[in-house]
């Protein structure tokens, strides 16, 4: 079965102040038809990144980008507008997604006038369908994204997002702009209507919580790499990479004895820098377990139980 998307050895690299910055650095992965993959990681990890390359926003360095079968990278306008019908993203801040002087009927409608898909009455119909189906009402068409929430702004650009029906939808932090109250139900939304779709979701967070919560697969990425691939559960369960495991004792418990009884695992200094990154395993400079190994050559993905792990001692 041929994966919805499928990037390999995936490079992007921008123009710095002497060298480069490698944003991303030798990245590979692939998500199955109907299935949903977090990319997790700490701020300036490559995240958005890899999210904007899968879209075709940004033109990769080196490496592979196929929606469908189809390559992005290199690819000619044509192919880049019949794959962004069928890849949609949905962005962080739902306020700056929008046309402040556009109805929202207008641009939800929008893909679907400018694609040829419908027109009048049609046009209003399916619009007004797709406002039903994230929860807003019909009437709602005719208004402006200033007289909505946050939330209600979200749910208008995941209307917009399905428009085309897409196999493959993008989330880069959806709900890390909104309200705690209101985070939930837009997951939950989300969760529903790629259940319902049978779509591929590329969820881009920096949250685990809400990872665990929408996930099948998580990924996790430190300063332009992969360091542990690997189901949810058993990542949550047993993390296998020494950064993994910090950032899940990072996470927070609702529960005060459960909070003390987790172990803690510490980290020394900062993140490097993406322009002159470290030898050998990026990690091994905050790496408690650090050795000359780590120090010297760079670990590839392999498989370890169920995940794959960038790990010389895992």
């Amino acid at each position: 079965m041929t994966p919805t998307l499928e990037i390999t050895n995936l490079k992007l690299h921008f123009p710095g102040h002497g060298a480069p910055i490698r944003a991303v650095d030798d990245v590979s992965f692939s998500i199955a038809p109907g299935e949903t993959l977090g990319l997790v990681g700490e701020s300036g990890c490559g995240k958005t990144t890899v999210a904007n390359a899968t879209v075709g926003l940004l033109a990769p360095t080196a490496g592979s980008v196929r929606v469908l079968g189809t390559e992005l990278a290199g690819a000619d306008a044509t192919t880049l507008r019949a794959i962004r019908a069928r890849a949609q993203m949905v962005f962080q801040d739902p306020v700056t997604s929008l046309n402040p002087r556009m109805t929202i009927g207008t641009a939800i409608g929008e893909p679907l006038l400018v694609r040829k898909v419908a027109r009048g009455a049609e046009l209003r119909d399916r619009v007004a369908a797709l406002l039903e189906e994230v929860g807003l009402r019909p009437d709602h068409a005719n208004r402006y994204p200033h007289q909505f929430s946050g939330g209600q702004r979200q749910r208008i650009v995941i209307a917009r997002a399905l428009a085309l029906r897409p196999a493959l939808l993008v989330c880069d932090e959806p709900v890390s702009a909104l309200d705690v109250s209101v985070r939930a139900q837009i997951l939950n939304l989300l969760v529903e209507l790629q259940a319902r779709h049978a779509m591929s979701t590329l969820f881009v967070s920096h949250d685990l919580a809400v990872v665990r919560h929408v996930c099948d697969r998580v990924a996790v990425m430190y300063l332009g790499r992969l360091a542990e691939v690997a189901p949810r559960d058993a990542l949550y369960a047993e993390p296998r990479h020494p950064y993994t495991r910090a950032l899940l004792a990072a996470v927070p418990e609702p529960d005060p004895a459960v909070q003390r009884a987790k172990p803690r695992v510490p980290l020394s200094g900062e993140i490097p820098s993406p322009a002159n990154p470290p030898s050998g395993c990026r990690f091994h400079t905050r790496c408690p377990l650090a050795t000359d190994i780590c120090r010297n050559a760079v670990p590839e993905l392999r498989q370890v139980g169920e995940s794959q792990v960038a790990c010389h001692l895992a």
